[in-house]
C-alpha cells in the first residue's frame, strides 16, 4: 500500500481556543467531536492517529522520527523481544509452549503468516494475518491467542486433547476455517475485504452484469458518466459549486474521488459549462467546489436490478456523501412525483450512521418520503458496500449483503396531497432509474437546531479526509 494513500495531511490550527457547542471540543481555533477525532499538539486527526509535523498518521504502521514520517509501527507498539527472528516475519515454532501475557512492550502489531506446528500459545497479537496452525493442542485454554485480526486461519489436524503431541504432517488440510477468526463484529477497516455475492465483478446466481466501473483508469470514462456543473445547491441550500475539476473528479490507485475544497468564494467562470441554471445560478458564488455525476446522459438506467457500490465515505462535518439513483425520464412529473432512490446518503457528524431513503408521492411541495437511519456503521474509517435489489415487489437495502431496509411496493404511493400522478401500485418505482455519486455540502440535510450553523472557513478546517472514495460499482439484472 502506498503511503499517500493512508495519511491524512492536516494544516496546522492556530493557537487560539474556540469557543464550542456542548458535546464539542475545541483544537485551537476549531471544534470537533472527541469521539471522533483527537487533538494532537494542535492537529486534529481521526481517533487514533497521531500527528508528526501536520500529517496524521496509523501509529501500528507508520512511525515519526525527527518530523518524518517512516514505514513500520511506532517504536512503543514494537519493542517485542521476539525470539522468532526467520526472513520475512514467518514464525516456525516447533513444540513451543509460550505463556506470553504481553503489555505493550510484547505486542505483535502484525505477525506476517505463522505457521505453527504443535503450539500451545497464549499470545495477545494486534494482527496475525495468515496462520497454519498444525496439531494444535485447544482443550484448556493452550491455545488462547487473544488478537486483534487473526485474518485467515487453516488448522491441520486439530486435537482436542490436552496431552496429544502427535507430529503427523499432512499434505491436506482435514479442517479448513476461514471464518473461524474472523472479527466480523468490527464494521469498518475489517470490512475494506467484506465478501459479498456482488464482489468479483462477473455473473451472480440467477443475474446477469450488466453495467460496471472498477475505475482502473487514469481518468474518468465519460462513456459511462457524465460530471454535473451547477452552483444551484440541489434545492436544499447547499454550499458547493459542482465543477469539472481534476481536483474534485478524479481516480487514483483504482478509485474514483469525489473531493470538497474550501474556496471562500467560487463562482463559475468561462472554463465551466454549467449544465443547471435552476433560478439564475449558473452566476451564483459558493465557498466549496466539489463533484458529481451521473450515467443518465449516456442513457445508462435500468428497472429492476441489483446494485452494489462499495465506497469509503468522507470524514468531516457538514459533508453530506450520496450514492442514488433518479427516474430517467419523468413519466409521473417532475421531482418528486417520478421518485428518487438513495441507496446511502450520509452526515459527517454522524460517522456510524447510514441513510437509506425513497422520495415520491407528488410534484413538490406535495411529496413525501421514507427513510432508515442504519447505525453502527464506521463508514468513514473503511470502506463498505451498499446495495439495492429492487424487483416488482420491494426495494430492499443492504450494506455489506446484510439487509438493511425493506419498501414493499405493492401499494399505492400516493402522498395524498394535490393531484394523484399514479393509476396503480408500485409507480412510480416502475420505471428505468440512473446512477448518480456525489458530496454535497451543507444545506437541509443539515437542520441548525441539531448540527448548528454551518461555517465554510471554520469547519472547513476540521475535515480530515473530504473525499468521497468509490472503490467499484456494479448493476446486475435478471438472466
Amino acid at each position: 500500500m502506498k503511503i499517500n494513500n493512508i495519511i491524512t495531511f492536516i494544516s496546522l490550527i492556530g493557537i487560539s481556543s474556540a469557543a464550542c457547542p456542548q458535546g464539542l471540543s475545541s483544537c485551537g481555533e476549531a471544534c470537533y467531536n472527541p469521539t471522533t477525532y483527537s487533538c494532537d499538539e494542535g492537529v486534529l486527526c481521526p481517533y487514533g492517529m497521531k500527528n508528526c509535523a501536520g500529517a496524521c498518521y496509523n501509529p501500528s504502521e507508520y512511525h515519526c522520527t525527527n518530523g518524518s514520517l517512516s514505514y513500520g509501527a511506532s517504536t512503543q507498539v514494537n519493542t517485542q523481544a521476539n525470539t522468532n527472528t526467520n526472513n520475512n516475519n514467518v514464525s516456525n515454532n516447533n513444540n513451543n509452549n509460550n505463556n506470553n501475557k504481553n503489555d505493550w512492550n510484547n505486542w505483535n502489531g502484525w505477525n506476517g503468516w505463522n505457521w505453527n506446528n504443535n503450539n500451545n500459545n497464549n499470545n495477545n497479537n494486534g494482527w496475525n494475518g495468515w496462520n497454519w496452525n498444525n496439531n494444535n493442542n485447544n482443550n484448556n485454554n493452550n491455545n488462547n491467542n487473544n488478537n486483534g485480526w487473526n485474518g485467515w486461519n487453516w488448522n491441520w489436524n486439530n486435537n482436542n486433547n490436552n496431552n496429544n503431541n502427535n507430529n503427523n504432517s499432512n499434505s491436506k488440510p482435514n479442517n479448513t476455517n476461514t471464518n473461524a477468526n474472523v472479527n466480523t463484529n468490527v464494521n469498518n477497516n475489517i470490512n475494506n475485504n467484506a465478501n459479498t455475492n456482488a464482489n468479483s465483478g462477473s455473473d451472480i446466481a440467477g443475474y446477469k452484469l450488466v453495467f460496471s466501473d472498477e475505475f482502473n483508469g487514469n481518468s474518468l470514462d465519460r462513456s459511462k458518466w457524465t460530471p454535473e456543473v451547477n452552483c444551484w445547491g440541489g434545492g436544499n441550500s447547499e454550499k458547493q459549486c459542482y465543477v469539472d475539476h481534476p481536483e474534485t473528479i478524479f481516480l487514483k490507485d483504482g478509485q474514483l474521488h469525489l473531493k470538497a475544497i474550501y474556496k471562500g468564494s467560487y463562482q463559475l467562470n468561462g472554463n465551466d459549462k454549467c449544465t443547471l441554471n435552476n433560478e439564475d445560478s449558473c452566476s451564483w458564488s459558493q465557498p466549496v467546489i466539489s463533484g458529481r455525476i451521473n450515467s443518465k446522459s449516456n442513457n445508462l438506467a435500468w428497472k429492476y436490478c441489483k446494485v452494489r457500490v462499495r465506497a469509503q465515505l468522507p470524514a468531516g462535518p457538514f459533508l453530506w456523501p450520496a450514492i442514488w439513483m433518479l427516474p430517467q425520464d419523468d413519466v409521473y412529473g417532475t421531482w418528486a412525483a417520478s421518485g428518487e432512490i438513495d441507496i446511502m446518503e450520509a452526515r459527517g457528524q454522524d460517522p456510524t450512521k447510514i441513510s437509506h431513503a425513497i422520495h415520491y408521492g407528488g410534484q413538490w411541495p406535495n411529496n413525501v418520503y421514507s427513510d432508515k437511519i442504519v447505525d453502527g456503521i464506521q463508514g468513514q474509517s473503511g470502506f463498505h458496500v451498499y446495495g439495492l435489489d429492487w424487483n416488482e415487489d420491494s426495494l430492499v437495502f443492504s450494506i455489506d449483503e446484510k439487509t438493511t431496509y425493506t419498501v414493499d411496493l405493492n401499494r399505492s404511493f400516493y402522498s395524498g396531497k394535490g393531484d394523484n400522478p399514479y393509476s396503480g401500485n408500485r409507480q412510480p418505482f416502475d420505471q428505468k432509474f440512473h446512477l448518480l455519486f456525489n458530496l454535497a455540502v451543507g444545506g437541509g440535510f443539515f437542520p441548525e437546531n441539531s448540527y448548528g450553523a454551518f461555517d465554510a472557513a471554520s469547519h472547513s478546517r476540521q475535515w480530515t479526509r473530504p473525499e468521497l472514495i468509490i472503490d467499484y460499482v456494479r448493476v446486475y439484472q435478471k438472466q
